[in-house]
């Protein structure tokens, strides 16, 4: 396992359609997969909830506050975990108020979205790693506790890296892999994200919450028979039109 140690604010709007392709999709040698929204809970909408209960602040104050003033420095790993909580609790209005998150967030509010087995099915077949906005510190102990560490190479984790995505050179991390960029395909559920890999050349697949996204990736695997695949849609290889998929308030 290969621990890389970091990027920009996103923004949303209408996502851009999984239109398919005309050509056959390329054979995937790696396999590169966000984690949160894909493999875990996004994080930081759970601490700003907290942080709304706490301090009576607006969702749309917070995320705003911490959009243009704590999302590059945080992380970037820039900042700790300590800095981060100081700075917002002082934004709020309640400096140095406790949270639940210090104390839950690798315990009960970061618990996998689906069945790990998948996981380690793919990882039977191809490489598979990570590239993420995430801390290092919240990240690893879930990884550990669910035995899926040594599963990721590269853990591409920003904090570690200090790249953050949208950052194209977080992404040109992907074209470093030894594979074509197009045999790589990166999972991700934000539209934006997807883009700027597409600008790499690098295949991708929005993670949907339906889950359909987990069937996608067997049948590039071929991990599914023939007539299971004609029930998938096609994957992006190739940049997809149409408008990012990020609000003004970053999630």
């Amino acid at each position: 396992m290969s621990l890389i140690i970091g990027e920009a604010a996103y923004t949303e709007s209408p996502m851009a359609s999984d239109a398919p392709t005309s050509s056959p999709a390329p054979p995937i040698e790696h396999l590169i997969l966000d984690i949160g929204g894909v493999i875990l809970p996004s994080a930081m909408p759970q601490v700003i909830a907290q942080l709304v209960e706490l301090s009576g602040r607006s969702e749309q104050q917070l995320w705003r506050f911490f959009n243009t003033r704590l999302f590059e420095p945080f992380w970037s790993g820039a900042i700790s975990l300590g800095e981060f909580w100081e700075t917002f609790t002082d934004f709020a209005g309640i400096p140095g108020a406790r949270a639940r998150w210090q104390t839950e967030m690798t315990t009960t509010m970061l618990r996998p979205l689906g069945d790990v087995a998948q996981v380690r099915r793919w990882a039977q077949v191809v490489p598979v790693g990570v590239l993420s906005n995430q801390r290092t510190e919240w990240i690893l102990p879930v990884f550990d506790r669910e035995g899926i560490t040594e599963l990721f190479d590269p853990l591409l984790i920003s904090s570690a890296t200090g790249l953050v995505k949208p950052d194209p050179r977080a992404f040109a991390q992907l074209t470093h892999l030894g594979s074509v960029p197009n045999r790589v395909l990166y999972v991700d559920d934000r539209s934006q994200a997807l883009r700027r890999a597409e600008q790499h050349g690098i295949s991708t697949l929005q993670a949907h919450d339906d889950r359909d996204w987990i069937r996608r990736i067997d049948e590039r695997l071929g991990l599914v028979t023939p007539d299971d695949a004609l029930h998938t849609r096609s994957v992006n290889t190739a940049p997809s039109s149409g408008l990012h998929d990020y609000p003004t308030i970053d999630r």
